[in-house]
């Protein structure tokens, strides 16, 4: 690939007329805040630059000012698997620095990343190993959360003759900045024909203690009642406490390290263990009949996460993206599917959040940010790269992009 490494080859990329640029002393090239999104519903007010930089360059940049800001960075860097040639003839994907490079690139997004923020590499196996090393020696092991793999390729589709084996597969690293962050998910619908019981308490003075460090009313056998009621989600739900639910429940565990030995048939309401819901959780301590305790669920924390799964298979699309951001857009060596990064921005990021990429590539990343309502810095260094990433934000603007939708803003030298 052909690199830009001097003022007068950026000044030389033929810019589409819609996004030329204002003047010519630049550094790089900057893409601002989309004002307005023709054909939709919604205004789009979030910023969105692109950087005309290798990726430790723009990361550096970045943290003059966006320091703890990006709530997700991908990364899809050269793969290091030595081959000299692609479907470009001048591509050549090897380099004796790539680690300290990588390295760098990583230390870099740490410390761009908010605490909750996601950090999310590209990678195929050949460079697999020795990139989670350099991960887990930035953000921790324990910040590892998981190696999704692609499948971008079918099986029976072999075309490398002289390859030792067909190699089929991607792979996707998640990292987060701290351990205890979870995906987006949405939730089930909660089922309503669960939600059968109401509680009934006879007594505006039950028996009140501090349970490890919680406020907790406990009502004696003749000071309650529990009705089995039509379904309704006004009503609970009932859970037995038991196997999982007495080892790997937040509500099991929290009954059978201090609520069992209350004692037998007893109605506890524990305040601050449902904050999201009713702000509090009802418990059934064991009986005769039955030896387990049960909690009582409502319906406004009903409803389990839809969790992502790394079950990835995108050997029906991966032959036809050259088809995506419309005409201009062949980027034939490693272009990602927009569909793949729509997962990618989806479990990580919420609307507005702002997104990193420092390998801008065909500009997949930033075009699927505009159109999910994402800020996007983004940046690449080859001269091909720039000028496609530029046309497909033409395409974008001018309705060309395969979505047909058309997407108003303006390229500005912001130096």
């Amino acid at each position: 690939m052909k690199y830009i490494e001097t003022k007068e080859e950026i000044l030389s990329v033929e810019l589409p007329p819609q996004l030329s640029l204002i003047d010519d002393s630049i550094d790089d090239v900057i893409l601002p805040k989309l004002d307005t999104l023709k054909n939709n519903k919604t205004n789009n007010l979030n910023k969105y630059e692109l950087h005309i930089n290798d990726a430790i360059t723009l990361s550096s940049k970045q943290l003059i000012n966006n320091t703890d800001e990006f709530q997700l960075i991908y990364l899809d860097p050269p793969y290091n698997t030595g081959r000299s040639r692609g479907s470009r003839k001048h591509y050549n994907d090897n380099s004796s620095s790539w680690s300290s490079h990588i390295q760098k690139v990583v230390v870099n997004s740490h410390k761009l990343l908010k605490k909750e923020g996601f950090l999310v590499f590209s990678i195929n196996q050949m460079e697999l190993f020795n990139l989670k090393s350099i991960c887990d020696s930035v953000f921790g092991s324990e910040c590892f959360i998981g190696l999704f793999p692609v499948k971008i390729r079918h099986s029976e589709r072999q075309l490398m003759i002289n390859a030792t084996y067909h190699d089929v597969f991607e792979y996707l690293l998640f990292y987060r900045k701290h351990k205890q962050t979870r995906f987006y998910t949405e939730p089930k619908h909660p089922r309503i024909e669960k939600f059968d019981y109401r509680i009934e308490t006879l007594t505006e003075n039950p028996r009140k203690e501090i349970i490890n460090g919680k406020q907790v009313e406990i009502y004696q056998p003749n000071e309650y009642k529990i009705v089995k009621d039509k379904p309704s989600l006004k009503n609970l739900r009932r859970y037995i406490i038991a196997g999982k639910l007495a080892t790997a429940n937040w509500s099991g565990e929290w009954f059978e390290s201090h609520l069992r030995q209350l004692g037998e048939n007893l109605l506890v309401k524990v305040h601050g263990l449902e904050n999201e819901g009713l702000g509090y959780r009802w418990f059934h301590t064991h009986n005769e009949k039955r030896r387990s305790g049960v909690y009582f669920q409502s319906s406004l924390t009903a409803g389990r996460p839809i969790l992502p799964t790394n079950d990835l298979d995108f050997t029906e699309i991966v032959p036809n993206i050259y088809k995506e951001g419309g005409l201009g857009i062949d980027f034939k060596d490693s272009k990602k599917p927009e569909q793949l990064l729509d997962y990618i921005i989806s479990i990580t990021t919420k609307e507005n959040d702002l997104v990193g990429d420092f390998y801008g590539g065909s500009g997949t990343t930033i075009a699927k940010c505009i159109k999910i309502n994402r800020s996007c810095i983004t940046g690449d260094n080859g001269l091909e790269s720039i000028k496609i990433i530029l046309q497909r934000l033409s395409n974008l603007k001018e309705g060309k992009d395969i979505c047909g939708i058309k997407y108003n803003f303006n390229l500005v030298n912001n130096i």
